[in-house]
Order: structure tokens, then C-alpha cells, then sequence
């Protein structure tokens, strides 16, 4: 019961957010919060908002309206590099002209962190991730499954209260991916970092998540602490009992876009259960 005066319930709350392109709105008024630790993730097809919903919370995106907080504070205004926030995107983006221990070090050397305080970070971001011995290999010497865990340590190092992963197992072979996913929920048990995973895959979601929203061009998603019931047994009454929040179109609207109108999409997110009244 200490431990909840002293750290806020939840890690991440976004309030009735809206990001728009032009014309096309991309997320309209999205509403939900993670709680402290969990691994959540956000499972849709291509084009229904997932990245540009993450993009907003690492900061690249700033939202039309809305709000989103980060361990209790709201960090609208803030630029990426200054939020308690980090990215690993689908390529990794990892330096191929530096070793492993120059890649993990790179932000801290950015933060002008002390020489002696970066090696020792260093050198406990590669224990956590199980590759103790590998700083001082190059970046192509490293398999898939490796390249993964440097950039999770790349992130771990800077001690984010998010870590924001946009389908990082894409490019991976599937015998490699079914592998990873395994020792990305581990690792995440381990560390106790809350995890935000964007993922088109429905297996990812169920092996590792601890809630999940499930969002899709008709206009459902599901957030449930146990995601393996909220994907493979939908409620039949989610569409009366679920809170609707559109993610982009007309409010509440889940009807495919008239000729003409193919810039302001149709879709919708339901999360369910439904949140108390007035916290969406």
C-alpha cells in the first residue's frame, strides 16, 4: 500500500486526443491510461492510427487537442528528448559504425553523462539483456534476435518510465519472431518498464500482453486484463456495454467513407470494459 503514495497508479494517460492531417484525421478523441508495469499493447491493421497514437506519446506527433500524461504529469510541449520516454521502430535504427557498448552509450554521452557512471551503465544494460560479453562487437556481427536486445538496452539505459515499440519483431524471420516474443515479455517481467507494443500480429499480442486494445476498421477494440479472452471470445454485448472512442471520422461513426470522402476515414476504438464515468 506504500508503494501507492509514492508512484502514480497509472504510467501513461492520454485524454481525448486528436491529431489530424490535413483533411484526414488520423486519432479523434482517444481516451485510456496503462497501469504502472504492464506490457500493453495496441493491435490493429495498417492504417487505423496505432503509430501515429504512438508517435504522439514519444512526442514526434503533436496533438491537435487533447492531453497526455506521463507518471502523473502532463508532458504536452515537451519535445521527444526530454520526455521519460523511448522509441525502438520496426528497423531498429541501430549506428552499424559503432560497436555495441558505443551504440548503448550513445545517450548518455548525449546527456553528458560521466565517463565512469556510462561504462558501468553500460555494462549492467548488457547483463540485463543476457549479452554480457558483446560490447565490443560490431553491429553486424550480431544475429536478429541480438540486434533486438541491443536496442532494447540502447533504451533501458536511459531508465524510461515508457518504452514505446513499433512492431520491432516485423523484420525478423518467423522462427526468430516466435522466439522473441517469448524473451521480449521476459525481459519486460524482469525489468518491470511498462511497455507500449504496436503489432498487427494477434499471436504477439496473446503471448505477451497484459491488456490489450484491439482496434479494427469496423470500429471495435477490446481492452481486457486478460487478452486471450477479449481476442478469441468477443463479448456479444461489447457493442452496448463498451465505451466508444473513434479514432478518426465523425464521433462514434463506424460506417466506411462515402466517394469523396476517403480523406476523413470511418473507424472507431472500443475499449472495454468500460472505464468509470469521467476517467473514458
Amino acid at each position: 500500500m506504500s508503494d501507492a503514495g509514492q508512484r502514480p497508479a497509472t504510467d501513461l494517460e492520454c485524454q481525448a486526443l486528436v491529431k489530424r492531417f490535413g483533411d484526414f484525421i488520423a486519432v479523434d478523441d482517444v481516451s485510456f491510461s496503462i497501469p504502472t508495469g504492464a506490457f500493453f499493447s495496441i493491435l490493429g491493421p495498417s492504417g487505423c492510427g496505432k503509430t501515429t497514437l504512438l508517435r504522439m506519446i514519444a512526442g514526434f506527433h503533436a496533438p491537435d487537442s487533447g492531453n497526455i500524461t506521463i507518471k502523473g504529469t502532463s508532458v504536452l510541449g515537451v519535445p521527444p528528448n526530454r520526455r521519460p520516454v523511448n522509441m525502438i521502430f520496426q528497423h531498429l535504427a541501430l549506428f552499424p559504425m559503432m560497436t555495441v557498448a558505443e551504440n548503448i552509450a550513445y545517450g548518455l554521452k548525449r546527456r553528458h553523462t560521466p565517463k565512469d557512471e556510462i561504462a558501468r551503465k553500460v555494462a549492467e544494460a548488457l547483463e540485463r539483456v543476457a549479452l554480457p560479453d558483446a560490447g565490443n562487437k560490431r553491429i553486424n556481427q550480431l544475429s536478429g534476435g541480438q540486434m533486438q536486445r541491443i536496442a532494447i538496452a540502447r533504451c533501458l539505459v536511459l531508465d524510461p518510465a515508457l518504452l514505446l515499440l513499433d512492431k520491432p519483431l516485423g523484420a525478423l524471420d518467423l522462427k526468430l519472431r516466435e522466439q522473441m516474443k517469448v524473451e521480449l515479455k521476459q525481459l519486460q517481467s524482469e525489468i518491470g518498464t511498462t511497455f507500449v507494443y504496436i503489432t498487427h500480429d494477434q499471436s504477439e499480442a496473446l503471448v505477451m500482453s497484459d491488456q490489450v486494445a484491439v482496434m479494427n476498421e469496423e470500429g471495435a477494440s477490446n481492452r481486457s486484463a486478460h487478452p486471450r479472452n477479449s481476442i478469441t471470445t468477443p463479448r456479444p454485448d461489447l457493442s452496448r456495454n463498451s465505451s466508444e472512442i473513434p479514432m478518426s471520422g465523425s464521433a462514434g461513426s463506424t460506417t466506411s467513407p462515402t466517394a469523396g470522402s476517403a480523406s476523413r476515414r470511418k473507424t472507431a476504438c472500443r475499449f472495454w470494459p468500460s472505464p468509470p464515468k469521467g476517467k473514458s
